[in-house]
């Protein structure tokens, strides 16, 4: 009996020392770092959008502006994000040239997709494409890929804000959002298997069974409970009328989705959350940002919008919270990059691109 009773004893010591271990590892609440880098210091842009190369550099690229030109400008940082410094330009047009967005192959090539829309003297639509450039040299120099999509101009029937990921398989995946009509968008995806040089048909994502604008997505891949997964936010008008964010969720690589969920509504009264992206923490967090317009009454959306976050450990990514304010009004187009380290960088358009430091404990 004094035996079993020191197992016992014993049995219940690690697991408390174990429970405690898990619950360290799910580092979810955040602590933002009020000082504002600039991302494309003295120049301004908006719509920043990060990753973290092979090297350990950080590369950026966001939307800047000369006259009417719109120039997708690319800086780096070799200092964990303190810091960007001027590093290389993928493309600048006088046509509808945005959402710029970068993904390291595992060539080590770098692949920045964005919209590339043309419009004519009366500012109305002629055509759209969702354009992949590449560079073969850490993204100081780019030159033209493909064309992920393109259509003419049909009514309302735009293609927008493509987001990139490397799947499992080693495939190219870009996720975007493609117009049906005024009310109703769709998430769409299309994958490579040659780096971006051609790409398959495509796979709806979300919206194929809903009615409403699902637009600006982000994607993360984190693993729960020892299953591989991939969650896809985006902001819809389903249900509500008005913006919130929501998630579907793939346990194949991205072939299928469903799970479709709730994420974050917009507290008060016609008030909106949306453009939202998602990263998972080395220290156990998923992490959503979005802007919303919850602390304002100007009901001018997107007027009046500062970017937040919500957490949720990887093992229960259904459990949202720790909302936390991440940079005041305007904050617009906010973009989302995890740290080798554990933290973050939540990073939107505030006055120009600028980025903040966020740790979790």
């Amino acid at each position: 009996m004094r035996i079993s009773g020191l197992v016992i004893s014993l049995l219940s010591v690690t697991a408390t020392v174990l429970g405690a271990t898990l619950s360290r590892r799910a580092a979810i609440t955040p602590n933002v770092n009020g000082n504002a880098i600039q991302v494309n210091p003295g120049q301004g842009g908006t719509y920043p959008r990060l990753t973290t190369l092979h090297d350990g550099s950080i590369l950026a690229v966001v939307t800047a502006f000369s006259g009417a030109n719109h120039i997708l400008t690319v800086t780096r940082s070799t200092d964990g994000g303190n810091s960007f410094q001027a590093w290389g330009t993928v493309a600048t047009a006088t046509n509808d040239l945005d959402n710029g967005n970068l993904v390291q192959l595992p060539n080590g090539d770098i692949v920045c997709t964005f919209r590339n829309n043309d419009r004519n003297a009366n500012g109305v639509y002629t055509f759209y494409r969702i354009t992949a450039c590449v560079s073969h040299d850490n993204g100081r120099t780019w030159s033209f890929l493909s064309q992920v999509d393109q259509r003419t101009a049909n009514g309302v029937n735009g293609l927008w804000e493509p987001f990139g990921r490397v799947a499992r398989s080693g495939a190219l995946q870009i996720y975007y959002a493609a117009e049906n009509n005024g009310g109703d968008q769709d998430i769409l995806m299309r994958s490579s298997t040659n780096g971006g040089a051609t790409w398959s048909g495509v796979t709806t994502v979300a919206g194929a069974t809903t009615a409403g604008r699902d637009g600006m997505p982000g994607c993360a891949d984190f693993n729960a409970n020892g299953q591989n997964k991939v969650m896809c936010v985006f902001e819809t008008t389903e249900g509500l009328g008005r913006f919130s964010v929501k998630s579907v969720v793939s346990n194949d690589d991205g072939v299928t989705w469903g799970e479709r969920a709730q994420v974050y509504v917009a507290t008060g009264s016609n008030n909106n959350a949306g453009a939202p992206q998602i990263i998972a923490t080395t220290g156990g967090a998923l992490v959503v940002s979005f802007m919303t317009d919850e602390d304002t009454s100007l009901h001018q959306w997107v007027n009046g919008a500062d970017m937040k976050i919500v957490t949720s450990a990887l093992s229960d990514p259904a459990s949202w919270g720790r909302k936390t304010t991440v940079s005041g009004v305007q904050s617009n187009w906010p973009g989302m990059l995890a740290k080798t380290d554990g933290g973050a960088l939540g990073c939107a358009d505030n006055g120009g691109a600028v980025c903040h430091q966020i740790n979790f404990s």
